[in-house]
């Protein structure tokens, strides 16, 4: 746990609040990652939450995917190669570019999409029974508005 005292620099005992954000998005991938593996998924890492994430109904392209994780196209191919092999994901051409494919979770996949945002759910529960209701609001909601493009 961070503590402002925690910090050596000449400002006083600052600590950036990025460290704090650190840690509890530690926490919160941490928590994900465990619960997976407890529940068989072994090969689901925290860098393909990405993907289930993102993918959309409509089918996603790498490089959509690659660009909002903010990894390399390369990176994103080896991660859906990853979950292509799994089961997890499937390539169909791209309707509107033969050149192009289109990425779609699996029914399976889809499931594993499912199971994570319930894990997060449920773990998101711990952070509104430590800072009551009514602040876990305004703490989402303010999470929210500095989350907003100008």
């Amino acid at each position: 746990m961070l503590k402002e005292s925690d910090n050596t620099s000449t400002m006083g005992g600052y600590v950036n609040t990025g460290a704090y954000m650190r840690q509890l998005m530690d926490e919160y991938r941490s928590n994900l990652e465990e619960a997976m593996k407890s529940k068989g998924y072994q090969e689901i890492s925290n860098s393909h939450g990405w993907i289930f994430h993102h993918t959309k109904e409509e089918g996603s392209r790498l490089t959509e995917l690659a660009a909002v994780a903010k990894i390399t196209k390369q990176s994103m191919g080896a991660l859906i190669a990853q979950l292509e092999v799994a089961g997890y994901l499937e390539k169909k051409p791209d309707p509107t570019d033969k050149r192009a494919s289109l990425l779609f979770l699996t029914a399976e996949g889809k499931k594993i999409r499912d199971l994570g945002r319930s894990i997060n759910y449920e773990f998101e529960k711990t952070w509104e029974q430590k800072l009551g209701p009514q602040d876990y609001e305004k703490f989402r909601s303010y999470l929210k508005k500095l989350c907003e493009s100008d």
